[in-house]
């Protein structure tokens, strides 16, 4: 099941709008993020504090460490206390796959992150705000994890706006927990999940924090030439090459060995701007799908039936049909419009993913059938199942023509996850957006027409935008 917030409450979108809130999709994550310097403008005044609760905790898990004399000893063990984030129930935000809850901070990240910090703190640098910037010289920590740390520090704040919102909208709230170590408060559940439902205030998601773009190495080594010199030293010249991997144990050994150049990178993420997501432009197309798949659907009716007893090919066909449908809404009713910027330049291949997993997710229940999208849709193949009396599945992988890596996609990618996910049949539906060569367009159907009769089904459907009939005469 995959609808919005409002929908699920019958409440009026704009109404939750006026609120400041995100109006989540229960079912599937929100690729946004809480940005912890966008904490220090907000409006809303539940978070009014919320910025400086963060400093505190990180200040606080600093002067710990600066008193570490040796691992397991009293100072670190309430520093590694301290940097426990369990994880958070019904943020409905970030990378999570399969749910809407969050990712808590495991032992080894926990240990990892902690023996960096003692040995940056020992080097000279005791800033709060190498928490925020651990993405890019720790692994296994990236923005989701970040906002999920920061989410978990501000819990109380967070859990205030959201009983205010729903006070006010009048949405029924129950004792729920946001975590196994977390009291009961009043909050609305999810009917997807049963887990809690946390609001977040919009103007506190960004598409990526600052801090992501700081993994760009040769950009770090510009702000400064010692640092560019111990860079260099470290990683070698061909830094280029290295793996995301090795790029982050070079950042984090040349930060522990080059304290200065790490105070400069510090400063420099202080100085660029934290802007929040534009919700009107959507650029990463993370919100507008759904109302756009709502209004199509509604616009535009397809019968769809299963039998009682229906089997893996009635299934297929009736997947087929909901792809050429989406096909069709596409080029005929212009809904590839919603895969551009305003500058017509591509938003994510995702945009269209999630176009999609809201058309079938809509049509699939304006028809009352009983086949659904998986939770995770629209981050991968999309994964249609009967949830009782019949076993098989078949996925659908959409892909855009700018995506370089289209005919392993065919080849490898979706026959890899048909195989995990024990589907017998699968559908490679590619979206012409333009931005492919016609040698390598004519390579693709090639390697399609030379495929198995085992090989997903490929369906083609135009992405391109066309004038409107009164520009075109």
């Amino acid at each position: 099941m995959i609808f919005s917030f409002s929908d699920h409450f019958r409440i009026d979108p704009e109404a939750l709008a006026a609120t400041g809130a995100l109006d989540p999709i229960l079912g599937i994550d929100t690729r946004l993020f809480i940005d912890p310097r966008l904490l220090q403008e907000t409006s809303a005044p539940e978070l009014s504090s919320s910025a400086d609760k963060v400093r505190v905790h990180f200040e606080s898990v600093l002067k710990l460490v600066a008193n570490i004399a040796q691992q397991d000893d009293v100072f670190w063990r309430q520093a590694d206390k301290m940097l426990t984030f369990p994880e958070v129930r019904g943020l409905c935000i970030g990378y999570s796959s399969g749910s809407t809850a969050g990712r808590g901070m495991g032992v080894q990240k926990r240990a990892r992150l902690l023996d960096t910090t003692i040995r940056i703190v020992h080097a000279g640098v005791a800033d709060p705000d190498i928490f925020e910037l651990a993405g890019i010289f720790e692994e296994g920590i990236d923005p989701d994890l970040i906002s999920d740390m920061v989410a978990k520090i501000i819990m109380e704040d967070l859990i205030a706006f959201t009983q205010r919102v729903c006070s006010d909208l009048g949405i029924p709230m129950e004792p729920l927990s946001v975590s196994a170590q977390h009291p009961q408060e009043d909050l609305p559940r999810n009917p997807v999940s049963g887990h809690p439902i946390i609001l977040v205030p919009r103007e506190i998601l960004s598409q990526l924090p600052v801090a992501d773009s700081f993994l760009d190495i040769g950009w770090v080594a510009s702000f400064n030439e010692q640092l560019r010199q111990a860079l260099n030293q470290v990683l070698g010249s061909d830094w280029r090459e290295l793996s995301i991997r090795d790029k982050k144990h070079g950042l984090r050994e040349t930060f522990v060995g080059t304290p200065d150049g790490l105070r400069v990178v510090l400063d420099k993420y202080r100085e660029v701007p934290a802007d929040p997501y534009d919700f009107a432009s959507d650029p990463a197309g993370e919100v507008g799908w759904y109302p756009a798949a709502k209004a199509a659907v509604a616009d535009n009716s397809l019968a769809l039936s299963l039998g009682e007893a229906a089997g893996i090919d009635e299934v297929f066909e009736v997947v087929k049909k909901i792809c050429e449908h989406y096909a069709f809404l596409l080029e005929d009713r212009q809904l590839c419009k919603l895969l551009y910027n305003k500058d017509r330049t591509l938003k994510h291949e995702s945009a269209a993913q999630l176009l999609f997993v809201g058309i079938a997710s809509a049509y699939c229940e304006a028809n009352s059938l009983d086949l659904s999208p998986e939770s995770d849709a629209g981050r991968g193949p999309v994964d249609f199942k009967i949830s009782s009396g019949f076993a098989g599945k078949v996925l659908v992988e959409v892909k855009l023509t700018s995506n370089p890596r289209l005919a392993h996609g065919f080849e490898k990618q979706l026959p890899i996850y048909m195989n995990a996910e024990k589907a017998s049949k699968g559908i490679y539906l590619v979206i012409d957006v333009g931005e492919i060569s016609e040698d390598r367009m004519n390579s693709f159907r090639s390697i399609v027409a030379k495929a198995g009769a085992q090989a997903p089904q490929v369906m083609y459907a135009n992405g391109i935008p066309q004038p409107s009939a009164s520009k075109a005469r």
